[in-house]
């Protein structure tokens, strides 16, 4: 694979490329809670909800609305990249539902109430973490041609 001749490989692997750092952010921002360091969790946190909802927006959606769901779903609602890409869409869209809700009802200073909320983070990390492995698989079935 040659990305340099395939713009949508190059996009799909630039794409992938910032996930991974949404990764070492969250990484550090769970860091930052085992060292007790609040603040700096969540602003790590911010920092990589800001991050994927910008690869969500920006390359994400379109994707899904120009290639994937006419050229995979459509025609093939029960083929692997299908079902792969189907269950990618819920889990990352669940992923953004409770990282919004999360963010926004942190806003930067309500630190007792996060802790109410640790189920809801886990689930969100959770989520997160299917999506991205299906993300991965489906980049493996679209570019590496397994």
């Amino acid at each position: 694979m040659s990305l340099l001749n395939n713009p949508f490989a190059l996009v799909a692997t630039a794409s992938l490329t910032i996930q991974i750092a949404v990764l070492l952010l969250l990484i550090y921002g769970y860091s930052m809670k085992r060292q007790q360091k609040f603040r700096q969790h969540g602003v790590a946190m911010f920092s990589a909800l800001v991050l994927h909802l910008s690869m969500v927006f920006a390359i994400m959606v379109p994707s899904f609305v120009l290639a994937i769901f006419p050229e995979f779903i459509v025609p093939d609602v029960y083929g692997v990249k299908s079902v792969v890409t189907l269950v990618m869409a819920v889990t990352g869209a669940l992923t953004i539902s409770l990282g919004l809700w999360l963010i926004v009802s942190w806003r930067f200073h309500d630190v007792e109430g996060c802790f109410a909320r640790k189920k809801f983070m886990l689930w969100t990390i959770t989520f997160w973490f299917i999506s991205l492995f299906l993300g991965l698989v489906l980049y493996a079935i679209l570019y590496w041609h397994i």
